[in-house]
């Protein structure tokens, strides 16, 4: 059987620290302890903290966006589609693209990059962009070569 009349707490004790206890200082070791583990850009927050937003940086930023986008592919082509807030908007934009990203300079606003991954793979050359009733669609052709190389499957290591 465990020992339990070793420990240094019994009934009686536990009582009389809670009985001394203040409640001032309970506080103020709970808000000490939260400035030390919530994230630095929820401190002023005046809403109470939330476990599914605490760790949800995306959320916060597709709620700051102004527009929507949409990516999906096809079997040649992958394109990416933005609801645009006005129709001036297209002509400050700048659009760039790596093998598997899509970079949107000045989206939502004048002087910010919005950066899209893309699901696949795409060509270096061959992009094309429209604007039609305030949607743009960047088209961009998947590249075709994926350079597979066979492995080999030995029964013994």
């Amino acid at each position: 059987m465990f020992p339990w009349s070793m420990f240094p707490f019994n009934n009686d004790e536990m009582k009389n620290i809670a009985d001394k206890m203040n409640p001032a200082d309970i506080q103020s070791y709970v808000s000490e302890m939260i400035k030390k583990y919530v994230p630095p850009h929820m401190e002023n927050s005046n809403v109470p903290f939330n476990f599914q937003t605490a760790n949800s940086s995306q959320a916060q930023e597709k709620e700051q966006q102004k527009f929507h986008v949409d990516v999906f592919e096809t079997f040649d082509h992958i394109f990416i589609r933005i609801q645009l807030p006005d129709e001036e908007t297209h002509k400050q934009l700048k659009i760039f693209h790596t093998s598997n990203q899509a970079i949107i300079e000045n989206m939502p606003e004048p002087g910010k990059r919005h950066t899209i991954i893309l699901p696949s793979l795409v060509k270096r050359k061959g992009a094309t962009a429209l604007v039609k009733d305030l949607i743009l669609e960047i088209k961009i052709p998947k590249m075709d070569d994926m350079q597979l190389t066979e492995v080999d499957v030995s029964e013994k290591f």
